[in-house]
């Protein structure tokens, strides 16, 4: 089993990525290989707005983010990390997001994936951006977030000390991950999906099969995961 874990912080070795370590502990001691991709490492464009990945399937810039993309597909799960900038993530990880969100739209394309959603900030609210990292990139197992900032000292590295249970519910997260993947749960689907199935039956489809030379990419893709 292996656990991809995309850093979206632009410190490699910052508060984001020690809180994605301590989950990455987890699964490992539940037995998954991990690798860290860190955004930073990495060159990403803007997105064009062409549209072309739809029509093809592929997007014209020649950059990093088709390896990106392909690391994480093959990835059993997949641990997604970021600071958090005005409730939002980073630039660097937000262009890569936008790159990647037109063809997940329509096809889904991280579905297979179960994630753990990481957000660190210093004092903000971490919940919606570790949420909304975790549903991106697939089935959400579970969040974890982390403020860093107190009074006495100001802006801080986040360490154990701080809150000693931290560590542990981090890598009880990661090993959960890995049970998870090992052994999935059935279970009924949630409002959501099931307004999202529908959404997706009765506009989605019918847009995209009517409009083939708009959507040739996306058709190709569907008749691939057939």
């Amino acid at each position: 089993m292996h656990i991809a874990a995309l850093n979206g912080s632009p410190h490699r070795k910052g508060n984001t990525a020690t809180l994605m370590q301590w989950v990455l502990d987890g699964c490992a001691e539940a037995g998954a290989s991990t690798e860290w991709l860190h955004v930073t490492d990495f060159h990403i464009e803007y997105c064009q707005g062409c549209f072309t990945c739809l029509r093809t399937g592929t997007c014209p810039i020649a950059d990093d983010v088709p390896a990106i993309r392909e690391r994480l597909l093959n990835a059993d799960g997949i641990v997604v990390g970021s600071p958090t900038y005005e409730g939002e993530p980073p630039a660097q990880l937000k262009t890569l997001l936008d790159r990647l969100t037109l063809l997940n739209l329509y096809t889904r394309t991280f579905e297979g994936a179960w994630t753990v959603g990481v957000a660190t900030s210093g004092v903000a609210p971490t919940s919606g951006v570790a949420k909304h990292l975790a549903d991106f990139f697939g089935q959400r197992v579970g969040i974890i977030g982390a403020k860093t900032t107190t009074v006495a000292r100001g802006y801080g590295a986040l360490s154990a000390d701080d809150d000693p249970r931290l560590p542990e519910r981090a890598r009880r997260l990661g090993r959960l991950l890995v049970a998870r993947i090992a052994h999935p749960p059935r279970r009924l689907p949630s409002p959501m999906l099931l307004w999202i199935g529908i959404l997706r039956r009765f506009v989605v489809r019918p847009l995209v099969e009517g409009n083939p030379e708009q959507f040739g990419g996306v058709l190709a893709i569907w008749k691939e995961k057939m």
